[in-house]
């Protein structure tokens, strides 16, 4: 999944060796910041201890309980194909579907495309959550009435329905229009075009197809689960049999604005948006005290009390440098040594830039970032 911050690259790079060494000491591993779920995967995948993931958005839990969740793949080829052959004859039973698919990226002025295709999704209420809110801005009408065709199709059993979902939302991530991630949808003009068609030609049904492929013969070793909580809670009922892994974020921008896209589709539930950036209203958007400079510095404080009360340790993860959110790779440094013995190194991350798109401004940059090693003292 294209995601902010992904542990992916570190998990090669140091990270995943971590786990692996501290797992042997512990009962359970705890995701206390789940996010694109790499991390949790890993863990359920590479190890014989239970995973437990946490985070506040719907997306993440879904994401995450793809995987470690089940202790098998998930075959059922068939199940697969008529979740396909459904959305199919459901997306083409729509009166909008042939206006839909005239309305190609590839064929005329992209501000009258553009234009066209956001005033066809202003029609009916009843498709689903994506072709009102998001069709014409960030998916092309093509793409919102077959991402709800996907939705209204899901498999009802389990752990079929959640791994289908998880594909759905990863598709979705490839097709948005948007620099980035899904802050803003691209505005149709003569620089942005090239963006908006490649984006909208871009097939959601294959891309779903492909993610699924990927997810389904994943599982863990030993089950585990996902549910949403906010991580300085959860950490209060852990114990010293656990191993928890922190990655905080470290932006001042509330990762529930990049991510709110993903978010309805894992919910599946239409919520009101406004705005050219189709925000939801504030009370749907789950805010993090960490994402809040006022708040990040006693949030971390709070979540470093209660771990090292309870006795686990910790892997932690931080850019090393000045941070966005008010925190500094240093000063997470000198708040980890007052509650733990702290095993201290640095790997090399990359990072999103939040908005670039490789032409004015790269979509990522390098950084170096810590790696901790935390055990109570």
């Amino acid at each position: 999944m294209k995601y902010m911050g992904s542990k992916r690259r570190m998990l090669r790079n140091g990270l995943g060796d971590l786990i692996l060494r501290e797992a042997r000491f512990v009962r359970r591993i705890v995701d206390l910041f789940s996010g694109s779920g790499v991390v949790s995967w890993f863990a359920g995948e590479n190890t014989t201890k239970p995973v437990l993931a946490t985070d506040l958005q719907t997306y993440a839990v879904a994401l995450a309980n793809s995987v470690i969740s089940r202790e098998a793949p998930v075959g059922g080829a068939e199940v697969f194909e008529s979740w396909f052959r459904q959305a199919d004859r459901k997306r083409k039973r729509s009166e909008y579907w042939r206006k839909a698919s005239s309305l190609s990226p590839s064929a005329g002025g992209i501000r009258k495309i553009v234009g066209e295709s956001r005033e066809l999704c202003t029609r009916n209420e009843d498709i689903g959550p994506i072709w009102n809110a998001y069709g014409g801005f960030y998916f092309s009408p093509v793409q919102a009435l077959t991402i709800d065709a996907l939705l209204d199709s899901l498999p009802e059993v389990e752990p079929q329905r959640t791994v289908c979902l998880a594909a759905l939302m990863c598709a979705a991530s490839r097709c948005v229009a948007s620099p980035g991630h899904t802050a803003q949808p691209f505005q149709p003009s003569a620089s942005t075009g090239p963006f908006i068609r490649e984006a909208w030609d871009r097939d959601v049904a294959k891309l779903t197809g492909k993610a699924l492929a990927d997810i389904a013969p994943r599982y863990a070793r030993t089950r585990g689960k996902a549910e949403k909580a906010d991580a300085i809670s959860m950490s209060a009922t852990l114990s010293g049999e656990d191993l928890a892994i922190v990655d905080p974020p470290y932006s001042d921008v509330q990762y529930s604005r990049y991510y709110r896209v993903i978010e309805t589709i894992a919910s599946g539930r239409a919520v009101p948006v406004h705005g050219a950036g189709r925000y939801p209203p504030l009370r749907d958007r789950p805010q993090s005290d960490f994402s809040q400079k006022s708040k990040s510095g006693s949030a971390l404080q709070a979540l470093f009390k209660n771990l090292a009360r309870v006795g686990s340790t910790v892997i932690l993860t931080f850019p090393d440098q000045d941070c966005s959110n008010g925190l500094s790779g240093s000063e997470v440094v000198e708040m980890a040594r007052a509650f733990f013995l702290v095993e201290h190194g640095t790997v090399n991350g990359r990072f999103s830039t939040l908005g670039g798109n490789n032409k004015a401004r790269l979509s990522r940059k390098d950084v170096r970032e810590l790696l901790l090693v935390m055990r109570p003292n």
